[in-house]
């Protein structure tokens, strides 16, 4: 996509889905159907970063970016709940295939969609150098899912067994030398600059530590409502419509906090949040009510699942070049992917440890099992727990430029942010002075003199920020004049 135009690998990912979605429907043994998913998943991996890239590329810096990235990161937690919900209702009712049928119908109209809405002016490629890293991008395809076929395989096989660990040591050997090539090459696919950026770099390991607990939960209330609550699929899948109809609510609410605190404050409260949950899940035991745990601890886990994640998709690209977005996208999408396998290694080690295997299928299962997952459910708490730990360590401090608050002070370090993160041959020394906006007549005056006292970062600051000055209200933005800096752009 950075290469040769998102719009255009957007379209052939979804079309590409689309058609093996359909594949997947008529799959009739597990060997074509894990083929055929992953030659679909290959067309989720053109789709989910170029349609990152798209958005990143089409916004300008401000809240618009900020609401259209948490919109997108929001959809794809409520997908995944939804994708549950209707794999239940679908499997108790008109097949388990209609799950793949209507994914392909809904990437099919995607594709048209895409085709007519999404400007073509917009589709060009900003880089002049178009070689494409080949051995990188085998390589790193091939360590990574070596990495993934051990930490899934493992749990049944065993982790120390031939066939497993065999697998694992060449996957690291191979992801060792992925990293030594993408250091020599000048087209390297995954460019060591994009994780000088410390905000980046600790997103993608919180987002692990996200889907790790998320996929956890998914994985193991659905088998404590069906092996110890004695619910069937239909009934079961109806119990995540609290979580779905939680998460979207949480699509648009969330987004007005960035106003009002930094992100890394916001996942701290929501890791508080989820990290409860986990507790509160682990609560339940055979005879218990679907309202007395279940349903608190999906509402607690919305709460804090939102804000998490959003801040997690708008923190990971805040920092890229537009010409690095679709990359950044693409690990990002890594990192999302990853997180599922290790969260459910650890947490079936930590369940199968805990289950007493000699009273299985005797009329005390029930209780075993859940014995087993309760651990599993406070192994998601720990996972919760690191998550908190990654944010208050390495989580960055200050926010992207375009999380200004409309209307309040915008100091000299946030002026020091949009500069920073603009490609711009500007670098003359700045002084902060003291100015104020008192009303919209005098919005575009104070735009010029911005613009000659602190060049473009003001352009940026002021004028592309919808809001910051209302024609139907009066408004104040004000430049602390306490400290004074010398700003240079890159």
């Amino acid at each position: 996509g950075d290469l040769f135009g998102h719009k255009k690998v957007f379209l052939i990912g979804t079309t590409w889905f689309a058609i093996w979605a359909l594949i997947c429907g008529f799959a009739r043994n597990p060997i074509f159907m894990s083929v055929a998913r992953a030659i679909e998943g290959a067309g989720a991996g053109f789709t989910i970063p170029s349609a990152l890239a798209i958005l990143t590329t089409t916004y300008p810096l401000g809240p618009e970016r900020t609401f259209a990235l948490s919109m997108f990161g929001g959809a794809a937690i409520t997908g995944q709940t939804i994708g549950v919900l209707l794999g239940g209702v679908f499997d108790a009712t008109i097949g388990w295939a209609w799950i793949f049928y209507l994914t392909a119908i809904i990437s099919g109209l995607l594709a048209v969609a895409g085709y007519l809405i999404i400007p073509w002016q917009q589709d060009f490629a900003p880089v002049e150098d178009r070689r494409i890293d080949y051995l990188g991008a085998a390589s790193f395809t091939i360590g990574i899912v070596a990495v993934i076929y051990y930490l899934t395989e493992s749990v049944t096989a065993g982790w120390g067994v031939a066939k497993t660990l065999a697998p694992f040591i060449i996957g690291l050997v191979i992801l060792a030398g992925f990293i030594y090539l993408e250091g020599k090459i000048p087209y390297a696919i995954m460019p060591y600059h994009i994780w000088k950026s410390r905000r980046f770099a600790s997103t993608i390991g919180i987002i692990i530590c996200v889907t790790a607990t998320y996929n956890t939960m998914i994985f193991y209330t659905s088998l404590t409502f069906q092996g110890v609550l004695h619910f069937n699929s239909l009934i079961t899948a109806c119990c995540y419509i609290v979580h779905g109809v939680g998460l979207f609510i949480g699509l648009y609410t969330v987004t007005r906090l960035f106003k009002y605190m930094r992100t890394k404050y916001i996942m701290m409260i929501g890791w508080l949040f989820i990290i409860s949950s986990a507790i509160v899940f682990a609560q339940i035991k055979e005879g218990s009510t679907y309202w007395q745990y279940a349903f608190p601890a999906f509402i607690i886990n919305c709460i804090g699942l939102s804000p998490t994640w959003m801040c997690c998709q708008v923190n990971a690209v805040a920092d890229a070049e537009d010409e690095d977005q679709g990359v950044v996208g693409a690990i990002f999408n890594v990192g999302i992917q990853m997180g599922a396998p290790i969260g459910l290694a650890i947490s079936t080690i930590i369940s199968e440890s805990f289950t007493p295997a000699h009273i299985l299928g005797s009329e005390e299962a029930p209780a075993a099992l859940m014995k087993g997952y309760s651990a599993a459910f406070y192994s998601f708490a720990v996972m919760g727990g690191v998550g908190l730990i990654a944010v208050i360590i390495f989580a960055s401090n200050q926010d992207p430029a375009e999380f200004a608050p409309e209307g309040g002070s915008l100091k000299v370090k946030d002026i020091e942010v949009a500069e920073a993160s603009l490609a711009s041959t500007h670098a003359a020394p700045v002084a902060a002075t003291s100015t104020t906006v008192a009303n919209a007549g005098d919005k575009e005056e104070y735009i010029e003199e911005g613009k000659a006292e602190f060049g473009e970062a003001a352009e940026v600051g002021f004028s592309k920020r919808q809001g910051s000055v209302s024609s139907s209200s009066a408004s104040s933005l004000t430049v602390d004049s306490r400290t004074e800096k010398k700003v240079e752009s890159k």
